[in-house]
């Protein structure tokens, strides 16, 4: 199973070329992402003019019927801690994240520079575009 990040995300909703050439890269691969990062998508959807907003809700419900959504669970929670002791952080949203797509089994979270992990940090391959 391979993760993807918001910003992927994103590109994915704008149709970037980039995120055409990704998509078409993991053809026959399971591709997820986690309640989280679709909590962000909504959150900047409803930030939209009013006119897009339905339209955005659609593609929204369109992209959660096309990939696995990860739920945050004990198992995800677990493992956020140990990557904020390992970090020495008291909280943090990304780490969660981290957390959920390490304890649901991923091969590969892809991201982008600005919301890579630290290098080492997590129990999977980690694929910055």
């Amino acid at each position: 199973m391979k993760g993807v990040d918001t910003p992927v995300l994103l590109a994915l909703l704008h149709d970037a070329p980039s995120a055409k050439d990704l998509l078409k890269s993991l053809r026959g691969e399971e591709v997820a992402t986690t309640e989280l990062n679709l909590f962000e998508l909504r959150a900047l959807a409803a930030r939209g003019l009013p006119a897009e907003r339905g339209r955005r809700e659609i593609a929204l419900a369109r992209l959660r019927r096309r990939i696995t959504v990860l739920p945050v669970t004990a198992e995800a929670v677990a493992a956020a801690g140990r990557f904020l002791r390992a970090e020495g952080r008291a909280t943090d949203y990304q780490a969660l994240v981290w957390g959920t797509v390490a304890a649901a089994g991923c091969a590969e979270w892809i991201t982008t520079r600005a919301f890579a992990p630290p290098k080492g940090r997590l129990p999977l391959k980690v694929k910055v575009i």
